[in-house]
């Protein structure tokens, strides 16, 4: 009897535990799906985070065939991000009322984020301290807002513009014929290097100068017999005199205003400076107006040209800068990434509309000539 009592305790406790290990195995089963749902719950919150939400993007120029190429990169990321974008812009980079109006317009519809490209800074601080009083995030594209003093600038997506311009008088100061053509300079009769910066105001211009000039006589410098022998002026921003008495001069010339008649005229008074060796345009309406200047760039013509041994850089691209690249007429430009400005701007937007931490992203700058123009990692990068 004994015995068979306890063989009936033992079965009864064997099918507790038994009963214990389902539940705890069932427990922890239920623990993981729960915990798999939560997963994908915070990661449909977090996709869902960016849905509806209205971002607005204002830039300089709003026809500029850049900034047409920066909203298709806006437009993609609005695509990818599943926010809706309004793409914006002033009818030409002169008008800063009519950007600042646009700007405060933007607040008013009160957006998740603006993208701003500025065309002069200091002009809207006053509506940029409303975006921050309303906890608009701001972010830059392109030239950004440099300066802001508001603090509604949270970050920038843009080309680092002085490396860019350094990027432009590496390339052409380290070319044989040009170096040929500067060392012909003497104390009575400099050489010239013409710079043609559209004005001198926004940040992303004034940072290319600040780039091409320094970069030109660092490298100008390391040549025979120029140390000390390279002086800058033409604007007070960016005169350098000379330690010696100059054997180059790099002159850089800002139009009244920003209208391509008064670029053009500007090109053409560079192109009358006797001994000029070089011309460097620091954006797309600079080159334009170069081009122009020279009769659609016929005058720079390597073989028969009036100003066949001018060397001529520029920076952007469009297809008349491309087109005398490829014929030879320029020696080379420099391009920025306007379509991943308009991206990676969208990106930053969302992620601080969002609440996140966000930091400046830099598009990089790439030198092309009739070389390389074709080669698919820079026609990529190259508008029309």
């Amino acid at each position: 009897m004994k015995k068979k009592i306890l063989g009936i305790l033992l079965c009864m406790a064997m099918a507790a535990t038994g009963m214990a290990g389902c539940s705890q195995n069932g427990a922890a089963s239920s623990s993981s799906a729960a915990s798999s749902s939560a997963s994908e719950t915070k990661s449909e919150a977090a996709s869902s985070s960016a849905e509806n939400k209205k971002i607005i993007v204002i830039s300089k120029s709003y026809q500029n065939q850049f900034y047409q190429a920066a909203f298709k990169g806006a437009n993609d990321a609005a695509v990818d991000f599943g926010v809706t974008v309004i793409t914006n812009g002033p009818d030409a980079e002169s008008n800063v009322s009519q950007q600042v109006e646009q700007v405060a317009a933007a607040i008013n519809q009160k957006p998740d984020a603006i993208v701003l490209a500025a065309c002069d800074p200091n002009a809207l601080e006053e509506v940029l301290t409303k975006a921050k009083e309303a906890n608009i995030p701001v972010i830059g594209f392109d030239s950004g807002v440099p300066g802001d003093k508001t603090g509604a600038v949270v970050a920038t997506a843009a080309t680092n513009n002085e490396n860019a311009g350094a990027n432009v008088a590496d390339n052409l100061a380290s070319d044989k014929g040009f170096q040929a053509a500067v060392l012909k300079g003497t104390e009575s009769a400099p050489t010239v290097i013409g710079v043609l910066a559209q004005d001198a105001t926004s940040g992303s211009i004034t940072q290319r100068v600040d780039g091409f000039v320094k970069k030109m006589v660092e490298k100008l410098e390391s040549l025979d017999g120029l140390k000390g022998c390279v002086d800058v002026s033409g604007q007070e921003r960016w005169t350098i005199p000379s330690a010696n008495k100059p054997k180059v001069k790099i002159v850089v010339t800002v139009p009244p205003t920003t209208s391509q008649a008064d670029i053009q005229a500007a090109a053409s008074t560079i192109f009358k400076t006797d001994n000029l060796v070089a011309v460097f345009g620091a954006n797309q309406d600079a080159v334009n107006g170069i081009i122009s200047a020279t009769n659609d760039a016929t005058d720079l013509d390597k073989t028969s040209g009036k100003f066949k041994d001018i060397f001529v850089v520029g920076f952007d691209a469009g297809k008349t800068q491309k087109d005398a690249i490829r014929n030879g007429q320029f020696f080379g430009s420099v391009t920025q990434d306007p379509y991943q400005m308009g991206y990676q701007a969208i990106k930053l937007a969302v992620d601080a509309a969002n609440g996140k931490s966000v930091t400046d992203v830099d598009t990089g700058s790439k030198w092309y000539n009739k070389d390389n123009i074709d080669n698919e990692d820079i026609a990529t990068l190259l508008y029309d």
